[in-house]
């Protein structure tokens, strides 16, 4: 007998009601697109469905064999621990049932033309005089680290701007790296937040520069706008659904 296969995508969830209604509203797009017979979405922390009340409102629909995709950008602690820590307990609960885990967003070609985007956006024009600080959220686990270190290596070839990283929670902090970089000779700093709700954290950043801007009439640091929950994402998780499904 042929399984009833379900997609199940999880957000990290967010402290804020609004940064919740941003993940519902983009990922039942992503939903009415993921060709499955059932379909489903949960959250890691701060938010309801949980990730077991997500998988098991699937196997309750009948579904038999059930893939998980992590909505996030890069991989990690919860990419990594978290989220498979709640997937074998779903597994020990429901022995009947197969649970395919898929990959997380990670560093490709979309996210490379969404990051040049948003700096475009702001006046970027890939010149010598302007510098990029690219600033992840921050992860115990090095892999993510490892990662998101691969995004100045595929947009070096782009532009002629140097690329920085920095993070939001592990060193080197972005706003050690920020007053570094009012030390140089670039005209204009582009922080672009790694990140996909729009709350928060690039509030804060935007916040906080402010107050670099202030220091120096020779430089302006322009904060641009997260990578946020962009609908070119759709179409690359309803892929990662797909290749993880077993034939």
């Amino acid at each position: 007998m042929d399984k009833m296969k379900a997609a199940v995508y999880i957000g990290h969830g967010s402290r804020s009601d609004e940064g919740n209604k941003q993940f519902i509203s983009f990922i039942e797009e992503v939903m009415a697109k993921t060709p499955m017979q059932v379909i489903a979405y949960g959250f890691l922390e701060n938010a309801k469905p949980s990730v077991m009340e997500a998988v098991e409102s699937c196997i309750w629909r009948g579904a038999s064999e059930i893939t998980v995709i992590p909505v996030l950008l890069l991989p990690g602690i919860h990419v990594n621990v978290d989220i498979p820590e709640i997937l074998e307990t779903v597994k020990e609960k429901h022995r009947d049932v197969d649970i395919l885990y898929g990959e997380p967003i990670g560093i490709n070609s979309i996210m490379v033309k969404i990051i040049e985007d948003r700096l475009r956006e702001k006046g970027f024009t890939g010149s010598l005089e302007e510098g990029i600080l690219l600033v992840g959220h921050g992860s115990r686990d090095p892999l993510a680290a490892a990662e998101f270190e691969q995004l100045p290596v595929k947009l070096q070839d782009k532009m002629a701007s140097v690329i920085h990283t920095a993070y939001i929670t592990t060193p080197p902090f972005y706003a050690e790296k920020v007053s570094e970089l009012m030390n140089s000779s670039l005209r204009t700093i582009y922080l672009l937040p790694y990140l996909l709700f729009t709350g928060g954290f690039a509030v804060k950043m935007k916040e906080r520069t402010k107050e670099f801007s202030r220091l120096s009439s020779q430089q302006e640091v322009v904060v641009c706008e997260p990578v946020g929950f962009d609908d070119r994402l759709q179409a690359l998780l309803v892929k990662k659904a797909e290749d993880a499904v077993s034939f």
